[in-house]
This record gives C-alpha cells, structure tokens and sequence, in this order.
C-alpha cells in the first residue's frame, strides 16, 4: 500500500478551515448571549427574534461545513478539493466586488487569502494529493 505524504500547504488550509468553523461557532455562541442579554436592555430586541435564529442556524451550518471541508482537506478527499476551488472562486468573486462598495484592509486581505488558495490548490503537487493527476510526483 501506497502512502501519500500530505502537502504542508494542504496542512495549513485545513487548519484555516478549522479555524474558520471555530468562529462561527463563536458567532453563534455571541448571539444566543446577546439575545438573551440585549432583550433585558433594548427592548427592541424581542422584536427581531426570527431574525437573531435565521442567523444563528446559518452561522451553524457554515461552522458545521467547514468542519466537515477541513476534515476532507486533511484526509485528502477529492469532493474537500473541489468545494475549496469553488469557494476560492466564490470568494474572490464576492471580495472584488464588496472592495468597490467599502474597500477596506478586510477585503483585500480576504482577496488575497482566496487567490492564494486557488493558486495553490491547482498546482500540481496537490492536485496528485487530491487524485487528481496521478503523474504529478507526489
């Protein structure tokens, strides 16, 4: 049986996508404090509440899918490859446009994290991690 050495590169953006599902999950957690908190202060909270679960049940599935794409970059499952080339593309797709509504360092950086991730997932070496062209040397 062949062992396949996974890319230090690939090491790294499953540690982002953990990081990344670790905040939602703390988005989440910020919201159901501040639900219950904000409603004995601002009154005008109880008014909103469908709101306040809408977003904490989408915070929830996007800590949960990135869990789940983290898991698969590390395992180097090829359907985690090509969900992180389309959320790359998304990504940059999104962040060019929100620089020309409010640029800001958040943006740009945001850019730059999603263009390098691209790039990096189409070279060679980590497309053969991913199965993706058995002659790239691995």
């Amino acid at each position: 049986m062949v062992t396949r050495q996974r890319p230090f590169g690939v090491t790294i953006l499953a540690a982002l996508e953990t990081l990344l599902g670790i905040l939602f999950l703390l988005g989440v957690l910020a919201l159901v404090v501040a639900r219950f908190r904000l409603s004995d202060v601002i009154p005008q909270v109880r008014l909103f509440p469908v709101r306040f679960s809408v977003v904490m049940i989408l915070l929830f599935m996007l800590g949960a899918i990135d869990f789940v794409l983290a898991y698969g970059l590390w395992n180097g499952s090829s359907w985690a490859w090509k969900i992180s080339l389309i959320f790359a593309v998304v990504g940059i797709a999104l962040f060019i446009f929100s620089i020309f509504l409010r640029p800001g360092i958040g943006e740009i950086t945001s850019l730059i994290i999603n263009v390098l991730a691209l790039y990096y997932l189409m070279h060679p070496r980590v497309q053969a991690y991913y199965r993706k062209d058995s002659a790239a040397p691995i």
